[in-house]
């Protein structure tokens, strides 16, 4: 009887349980159905039965359990699995098709794969063309050649990331001694591959690597990094070397990581008489730097050094977004941070180089941390910004760990997150501002998106609620109308019907029972549900936070050469020729962003007066735009920016952005003066350009 790779880890599973394992931990554990679980139990029974031992024991109420001499026997058993009796995954054949194919100095044709996978050769042909697909996202190809049979082709680099990757998927699936012995089976051809006989020589040397560096690598990455580089030493035996920016060599080079790569090709090269270039050592030392690791000793104590220092700072500010998002205080934030910077410093070098974690645990925690892994997502912003990279969803998961860790072990929920949808019938400037101080007005609501009128209007809403610039008819989700350009008073009102919405009780020493307790006694309720709605909203005291903002400030995108003042205009179209002028004259803008601006108005109305007395036009960075820019034109006499001659405008701001995010430093700024009454009056009051820069100058800090 064949046991296949999850019914191993399931018997492994249940041969280390103290007690009854019910079927949803197994479901959820391995996510698999309730049927499969059955499936996987008869199997098992088999295998038992053929080996003379209990079989599995299923109590209704209970769950599965392994008779306690079984599991005692169960362990040495399955080490001892022939190679006959092992059945790979559809997963698995894969993964040892591409090492193997990595490895190999001959020619490898169907047969061998077949021969190697043990399967048919439609299923082996299968495999092939699945495998060819996977290989193109790290830019390699699959091909076949009559003389030399199976070869990937591609960068060097990339077909070491190929082999780390598809180690990710054995290593922690697999103990060291099953690993092992499954390497011995298809790498089994002692003329050109002598040296996996090496491997437990390796994993030692490398280990002796771990009192050099002051830490201690978790077991999966030691037993990964043994195998990486017995299939490194393979390809270096066939000529295939790496390269290595001479850039990274000089940065590396100063790290106590490329001593201990150095000691390690010493070792290795008295071990498998292979020589190791200097690329190689520095390649080596990417790996080290990347490690996966349990403790260090010393990664607290290099703090003179400037990237130390700017991980350490990462990391606060990680920890800080966290706690304002989730809405807790971590009892021992020294404590989290220190244990979170010995996970970042290792994740800054595998995104840097491209060796991204695979624990293969990304789907479960989604599934059941969503809300820690969104917020998780959120501030790891400041480590992609440290590494100039984005995170991948793997190395993100990680990190939800690490938090969810300190969570769990606090006993503290994170507060439940809702999901709003924006709808702003709006070029990129107005719904970008609109998005960028609603993001700094919530802590537990996700922003998903900005969309236009027409997109509302077709798509299904995944949205918790609506919050919109424009009145709309609601899909079964409640919608909030609001302005482009909130003011405190606004913004305060927004939070009081959002919170009321989703639960959040006021912050008062009275709860909401007991007004209503107060209130029974003395009156008539009419409609309860009501009336606590209405007491939520009066109740509300949330204080106003602006998400702080980031990139030129609004003095140097509106300098004192764009402000003008006029006296009046004839209409809407020539006051938007008018503000435009500078951009126009310094080549910020083409005629052609002037005529888009234009357009959109005639098309969709005047979006673009986001407060009274204040319009801020503008188009797409695609219809025009060459560099940021904004421009201020003062009205004494006010120009209606609407075909029946309402609107008002005083203050005709053009915005020309670049793209979606550099301007929003000078835009929240803009925010700011704006949602002040005074200082709106003072702008168009003021009697010189001179007087409005002032202004605009005094509020860009």
């Amino acid at each position: 009887m064949a046991l296949d790779q999850r019914s191993r880890a399931i018997l492994s599973h249940l041969s280390q349980a103290q007690s009854y394992v019910t079927a949803n931990e197994i479901m959820e554990t391995f996510r698999i159905s309730r049927r499969t679980i059955y499936y996987d139990i008869g199997k098992i029974n088999d295998w038992l039965e053929e080996n003379e031992l209990p079989v599995v024991q299923h109590a209704r109420s209970a769950g599965f359990q392994l008779d306690q001499e079984a599991a005692k026997q169960v362990p040495k058993k399955l080490g001892a699995i022939k190679q006959r009796h092992y059945e790979y995954s559809t997963t698995e054949r894969r993964t040892w098709m591409a090492l193997y194919l990595l490895a190999r100095n001959r020619p490898v044709y169907l047969e061998s794969l077949m021969e190697k996978v043990r399967v048919s050769r439609n299923t082996a042909i299968e495999d092939v063309k699945r495998l060819k697909n996977e290989l193109i996202s790290y830019e390699l190809r699959l091909e076949f050649d009559r003389r030399l049979g199976y070869v990937i082709k591609g960068q060097e680099e990339n077909k070491r990331k190929v082999i780390v990757f598809y180690l990710q998927r054995l290593v922690g699936k697999l103990g060291w001694s099953d690993l092992l012995g499954q390497m011995r089976m298809i790498f089994n051809d002692q003329a050109d591959f002598p040296i996996f006989g090496k491997a437990e020589e390796v994993k030692e040397i490398i280990s002796a690597s771990e009192k050099e560096l002051g830490i201690q690598y978790t077991d999966d990455f030691l037993h990964n990094l043994a195998i990486r580089i017995l299939l490194f030493v393979c390809r270096l035996s066939q000529g295939k070397r790496i390269k290595v920016d001479p850039v990274d060599q000089l940065v590396l080079s100063e790290t106590k990581e490329y001593r201990a790569a150095k000691e390690i090709t010493k070792k290795l090269t008295a071990l498998i008489q292979v020589d190791f270039p200097e690329e190689e050592i520095f390649y080596i030392t990417k790996h080290l730097l990347s490690s996966r690791i349990q403790f260090s000793q010393t990664i607290f104590e290099n703090d003179n050094e400037q990237n130390d220092k700017v991980l350490a700072e990462v990391v606060s500010k990680m920890v800080t977004d966290f706690q304002k998002y989730a809405c807790i205080i971590f009892d021992n934030r020294k404590e989290v941070e220190r244990n979170l910077l010995l996970h970042v410093k290792t994740a800054y070098y595998r995104v840097l180089y491209g060796l991204e974690a695979d624990g293969g645990l990304e789907a479960s925690v989604k599934e059941k941390y969503p809300d820690i892994f969104r917020l998780t997502q959120k501030v790891s912003k400041h480590l992609e910004n440290a590494v100039g990279k984005p995170v991948s969803d793997s190395e993100l998961t990680l990190i939800t760990i690490h938090f969810g860790g300190w969570l769990e072990k606090m006993g503290i929920e994170v507060a439940k997150r809702k999901n709003a949808l924006l709808v702003c019938n709006t070029g990129v400037g107005t719904s970008r501002l609109l998005q960028h101080q609603l993001e700094g007005l919530f802590s537990t609501v996700d922003i998903i998106g900005c969309v236009s009128l027409r997109d509302y209007e077709e798509m299904d809403l995944e949205a918790d609620f609506i919050i919109s610039t424009i009145p709309l008819a609601e899909k079964g989700k409640p919608v909030f109308v609001v302005n482009a350009i909130l003011s405190d008073a606004e913004k305060e009102r927004l939070l009081k019907k959002v919170n009321a919405f989703i639960g959040i009780e006021p912050q008062k020493s009275n709860s909401i029972a007991g007004v209503m307790d107060i209130i029974r006694q003395h009156a008539i309720i009419k409609n309860e549900e009501a009336l606590k709605n209405e007491l939520k909203q009066y109740l509300q005291q949330v204080p106003v936070k602006t998400k702080e903002a980031y990139k030129p400030n609004l003095k140097e995108v509106l300098p004192i050469e764009h402000i003008q003042c006029l006296t009046a205009v004839t209409d809407w179209k020539q006051a938007i020729h008018e503000s435009a002028k500078p951009l126009l004259e310094n080549q910020a803008v083409t005629e052609n962003y002037i005529t888009a601006m234009i357009d959109v108005l005639l098309e969709m109305g005047p979006y673009v007066v986001v407060s009274p007395k204040v319009a801020i036009p503008h188009a797409r960075p695609q219809d025009g735009v060459n560099k940021l820019g904004m421009t201020l034109l003062q009205l004494k006499k006010h120009v209606p920016f609407s075909e029946k001659g309402s609107k008002p405008v005083n203050l005709v701001i053009v915005l020309a952005a670049i793209d979606g995010d550099t301007h929003l430093k000078a835009l929240n700024q803009l925010t700011k003066i704006l949602s002040n009454k005074s200082l709106k009056e003072a702008l168009i009051a003021a009697e010189s350009p001179k007087a409005i820069y002032r202004i605009i100058a005094d509020h860009s800090k």
